[in-house]
C-alpha cells in the first residue's frame, strides 16, 4: 500500500509538509533544514528502509548517483549540477556551478577526480573542490561513462566522427578506440571487478519495427576490454534498463512481470541459476552502483527520486536522507507568487529560474524538466527556493493563452526576496465556446525517473492551461501496462471545474497502428497486440474490433501519430497502417494530425477526398515521468461546445468535428457543418487567425489544394478570411494558418453538390493499393492464430476494399 503523501505548499512539489512548522537557517552558504514540530504523516518509504535518524528530505530529486571507491561517499546528478554526499547522509555539496547541463557522474579509481557529461561533452573536475582538471578538449560522448582501473582511460559511448560507439576514450590524447568490431552503440554496459571484462545488454528490437514488436528480451553479452568477438551469456526475459557488476553476478535494472523496474541479480560466474529479484518497490528502483561492500541505488515511489543504500553483508537498507545544500556560496530565499494581470488571481505555473551565467534552480524535491536547454518546474501559485545570492532570470508561462512573463530578479544573501509575476492573457477562446484538450499524454511510462499521480498531473494541467486532459493507460514493450492503477471511467477526483483529468487508454498494436481510446468507462481488453512472447503475441484482435468494443460503452475512437514519413505515410514503426481500413468500415471518431504534420496533412487530405469526415484532433505523445519530454498540451485541439464546459460535452464536439488544431495560433471558424447545395456554386468562407508568433501565411483548403489565402495584418499578429469559394463538386474546406515552425488546422466543413458524395479516384486507388500492402504484410508476419480469425480479419479488408473500389469506378 502506498504511504500517503501530504499536501506540500509554495514549492511546486517540493519538501514542504503542509502538517509541519518549518524553519530554514542560512550559515556559510548552505541551506539547513530543521522542523520544529511535527504533527501529521511523513512522507515514507516502506518500512525495509530505515527511518532517517533527523528531519530531512527524504526524496530530493537526485539521479544517475555513484558509490565513490571505498563506498563512503556518493555523487549524483541534480538539477544540472553535480553534487556529493556523505553515504550517510547529511549536507549535499555542490561541485559544478557553469550553465550547461552536467550529468552522468563517474569516480576515478583513486576517487580523487570525477568524470561527468556537461550538455553532451566530456568533462573531468576534482572531487573535493570541483575544480576543473586537465581532460582532452571538445570530447563528444553519451552517458555513461566510466573509467578503467589504471584511470588513464574511460569506457563509454564516444563520438568516433560519424556516429556514438561503445570506445575506449584514451585520456593523454583523446583517441576513441571501438571496442565492438564493427563498432557498435551499448548503452547499457558494466566493467567487471578485476577490469578485464565488459558486460552489455542488447534488446531485440529491428529497424523499422516498433520496439517490442519481436520480443521483450535482453540479451546479456560480455566481451574483453581489449574487445574481440563478445560472447552472448543469457537471454533475460525482459528489457535491461541498467547494469553493474558484482562479483560473481550482475545487479540489472528491468521491468520483468510488470510495468515499473526493479533490481535484479544475475550469477554469471557459476552454473546457471535463476536471477533473484533484489527490490520491491512501488515504483521504480533504478541506477544501481557498488563499491565498498555496498550497494546503491534510486526509488522514485514519492515522486522524484531518493538514494538508498543496502549494506551487503547484512541486508540493510538505509534511505540516504538530506540535511543541508550547500552551493559553496551565501544563499537567500526567493519566493515566487504567480497571478493573473489585471484580476490578481492566482495562477499555477510552468517555472523556469535561471541564475545569469549560472545553473537553474527548482524546489527540492520538484518534478524539474528539461526542454531544449531550459530547465523548469511546475508551481502551485507559488514557489519557495533557496538559492545562492545573485542575478535570477524567471520565465513563467500558462499555457497557450498567455504572454510568457519574463523577470530579473536580484536574491541578497541571508534575506527573503518576494516576487509576484503577472501572467497576462492575450486570447480568450473559452469566451466564445472553445475548450482546449488532448488526446495522448502518458503521466508514466517506460524509462522515466519520477512517479507521477494525479496530485502532480493536477498541477501540471492547470499550468499549461489545458481544459481536458486525456491520459492514458498503455504498454510499452512488454506485458507491463502503465497507470493502470489510476483508471476509474469517470474523470479523475482531482479534477475541476476547468480542468478535468480522465485516465484512458492507448490501445497499441505493433502492426496495425496506435488509438487512444477516449470517454471509456472500462478499459479495453487486451490493451496491446502484436508483440512477440507476451500475453497477446497476435495481430488479432484488430483495430476495428476495438474500435466496436469502444463503441459499446460510449467511448470515442482516435488514430494517434498516424505517419511520420514524407514521401510514404505507410513506412514508418509506430504508423497507422489499419487506418484506412478502419475508416472506410466507420470505426474511427478522429485522427491526430499534429504530432508529424506534414506527412500526416496528406494522409488525412486523402481520406477526405475519399469523402470520410474525420475531424482533426491532438494528441502529443508525451511521457511525463521522464526528465526530457514534450509537454501537456503543446499540441492540442480546441473544441466548440455548445453550452456550459463539461467533458462530455468536448467529446461530443470533437465527434461531430467542431474542432481546429493548433500548437500555437487561434482559429476562429465554424468546423463540422454541412452546406447543400443543388448545383455548382459559391460558398462563403469567413475566418479570423491570431498569434502570438509573426504568421506567415493563412490558406483555405478544398480538397487538399490551396483555393485561397487570408490577408495578414501587419504586425503579422493576426489574419482574416472571407472569400467565395467555387464548388463544382461535393468537396471539404478548411482553413490552416503557419507562424514559423507553428501551425493551426480546422477540422473541415463538408460541401454537398446535388445530393452527390465526394470522391476521389487516384486517392481510393491509393488506398486500395495500400490494403494489398497491408495484406502482404500481414501474411508475412502469419501472427493470426487461427482459420476462424483469419477470415475475420480477411473479410474486413475486403470490406474496406470495397469500400474504395465503389469509388474508384
Amino acid at each position: 500500500m502506498r504511504n500517503q503523501r501530504s499536501h506540500k505548499r509554495l514549492t511546486g512539489f517540493g519538501w514542504h509538509n503542509a502538517n509541519t512548522d518549518v524553519k530554514a537557517k542560512f550559515t556559510k552558504g548552505v541551506f539547513y533544514l530543521g522542523i520544529v514540530a511535527a504533527i501529521g504523516g511523513v512522507l515514507g518509504l516502506a518500512s525495509v528502509i530505515a527511518p532517517p535518524a533527523a528531519p530531512a528530505w527524504r526524496s530530493i530529486g537526485a539521479i544517475q548517483p555513484r558509490l565513490s571507491p571505498d563506498g563512503a561517499s556518493i555523487v549524483f546528478s541534480y538539477q544540472g549540477a553535480i553534487w556529493r554526499i556523505p553515504r550517510e547522509g547529511g549536507v549535499m555539496r555542490r561541485l559544478t556551478t557553469q550553465a550547461r547541463w552536467d550529468s552522468d557522474p563517474s569516480w576515478s579509481p583513486d576517487g580523487r577526480q570525477i568524470a561527468y557529461l556537461s550538455s553532451g561533452f566530456a568533462a573531468l573536475i576534482d572531487a573535493e573542490t570541483g575544480a576543473p582538471a586537465p581532460f582532452p578538449d571538445r570530447i563528444r560522448a553519451r552517458g555513461p561513462i566510466r573509467f578503467y582501473r589504471d584511470g588513464k582511460k574511460m569506457l563509454g559511448e564516444f563520438y568516433t566522427g560519424t556516429s556514438f560507439v561503445l570506445a575506449w576514450l584514451d585520456l593523454a590524447s583523446g583517441n576513441a578506440k571501438p571496442v565492438l568490431d564493427p563498432p557498435a552503440t551499448a548503452s547499457r554496459f558494466a566493467l567487471s571487478d578485476d577490469g578485464s571484462e565488459i558486460a552489455y545488454a542488447t534488446h531485440r528490437d529491428v529497424a523499422g519495427e516498433q520496439s517490442g514488436n519481436d520480443g521483450p528480451q535482453a540479451d546479456v553479452w560480455i566481451v574483453s576490454v581489449d574487445g574481440g568477438v563478445p560472447k552472448k551469456i543469457l537471454r533475460f526475459p525482459s528489457r535491461i534498463f541498467d547494469l553493474a557488476w558484482n562479483g560473481p553476478s550482475l545487479i540489472v535494472v528491468s521491468d520483468v512481470g510488470g510495468a515499473h523496474n526493479d533490481l535484479w541479480e544475475i550469477p554469471i560466474r557459476s552454473d546457471p541459476t535463476p536471477p533473484r529479484k533484489l527490490t520491491f518497490g512501488q515504483a521504480d528502483e533504478d541506477a544501481p552502483s557498488l563499491a565498498g561492500g555496498w550497494l546503491l541505488y534510486t526509488d522514485n515511489r514519492e515522486g522524484p527520486t531518493a538514494l538508498v543504500t543496502r549494506n551487503l553483508a547484512t541486508g540493510e537498507e538505509r534511505l540516504v536522507t538530506v540535511t543541508g545544500l550547500d552551493f559553496g556560496k551565501p544563499t537567500g530565499t526567493l519566493i515566487l507568487e504567480f497571478l493573473e494581470m489585471g484580476t490578481g488571481r492566482p495562477l499555477s505555473a510552468r517555472v523556469a529560474l535561471q541564475e545569469e551565467d549560472g545553473k537553474p534552480a527548482a524546489p527540492p524535491g520538484s518534478l524539474y524538466r528539461l526542454h531544449g536547454e531550459q530547465m523548469d518546474f511546475f508551481a502551485e501559485r507559488a514557489a519557495e527556493i533557496a538559492v545562492p545570492a545573485g542575478r535570477y532570470h524567471v520565465h513563467a508561462y500558462h499555457g497557450f493563452e498567455y504572454r510568457m512573463a519574463h523577470l530579473q530578479v536580484e536574491v541578497p544573501a541571508a534575506k527573503t526576496t518576494v516576487v509576484k509575476v503577472e501572467l497576462q492573457r492575450w486570447t480568450d477562446p473559452q469566451t466564445r465556446g472553445w475548450h482546449s484538450g488532448e488526446n495522448h499524454i502518458h503521466a508514466n511510462y517506460g524509462y522515466g525517473h519520477w512517479y507521477n499521480t494525479p496530485r502532480e498531473m493536477k498541477v501540471m494541467i492547470e499550468a499549461e492551461g489545458l481544459n481536458v486532459a486525456n491520459f492514458v493507460v498503455a504498454n510499452s514493450d512488454t506485458d507491463g501496462v502503465f497507470d493502470r492503477e489510476f483508471f476509474r471511467g469517470r474523470p479523475d477526483p482531482y479534477s475541476s471545474e476547468q480542468n478535468i483529468l480522465y485516465w484512458n487508454e492507448e490501445f497499441r498494436a505493433t502492426f496495425w497502428g496506435h488509438m487512444t481510446l477516449v470517454n471509456l468507462k472500462q478499459l479495453v481488453e487486451p490493451v496491446f497486440t502484436g508483440f512477440l512472447d507476451t500475453t497477446n503475441p497476435w495481430d488479432a484482435p484488430t483495430n476495428s474490433d476495438i474500435a466496436d468494443h469502444t463503441h459499446l460503452q460510449g467511448g470515442h475512437v482516435n488514430y494517434t501519430h498516424p505517419a511520420s514519413n514524407p514521401n510514404d505515410p505507410y513506412l514508418g514503426a509506430y504508423s497507422a497502417k489499419s487506418l484506412p481500413v478502419d475508416v472506410a468500415l466507420g470505426k474511427i471518431d478522429s485522427i491526430d494530425i499534429n504530432w508529424s504534420y506534414e506527412p500526416t496533412l496528406s494522409l488525412w487530405y486523402r481520406l477526405l477526398n475519399c469523402g470520410f469526415r474525420l475531424p482533426a484532433s491532438a494528441g502529443t505523445d508525451c511521457f511525463l515521468n521522464r526528465i526530457s519530454s514534450r509537454l501537456p498540451g503543446s499540441d492540442r485541439a480546441y473544441v466548440k461546445i455548445e453550452g456550459d464546459f463539461s467533458y462530455d460535452g468536448w467529446v461530443k464536439g470533437l465527434k461531430a468535428g467542431r474542432s481546429f488544431v493548433t500548437n500555437g495560433p487561434i482559429l476562429e471558424f465554424t468546423p463540422g457543418e454541412i452546406i447543400r447545395l443543388d448545383a455548382p456554386g459559391e460558398v462563403p468562407v469567413k475566418a479570423s487567425v491570431t498569434s502570438l508568433a509573426p504568421l506567415d501565411r493563412a490558406e483555405v483548403m478544398m480538397n487538399g489544394v490551396v483555393v485561397a489565402k487570408g490577408a495578414i495584418a501587419a504586425d503579422k499578429l493576426s489574419a482574416t478570411v472571407d472569400e467565395q469559394v467555387k464548388v463544382e463538386k461535393s468537396a471539404w474546406i478548411g482553413v490552416r494558418a503557419f507562424a514559423g515552425r507553428l501551425q493551426a488546422h480546422s477540422s473541415p466543413i463538408y460541401v454537398e453538390v446535388a445530393r452527390q458524395p465526394a470522391r476521389s479516384k487516384a486517392d481510393a486507388e491509393y488506398f486500395l493499393a495500400w490494403i494489398d500492402r497491408l495484406e502482404a504484410q500481414l501474411k508475412k508476419r502469419d501472427r493470426v492464430p487461427s482459420a476462424e480469425l483469419k477470415k475475420h480479419v480477411e473479410g474486413q479488408l475486403d470490406a474496406a476494399r470495397a469500400v474504395y473500389r465503389k469509388m474508384a469506378r
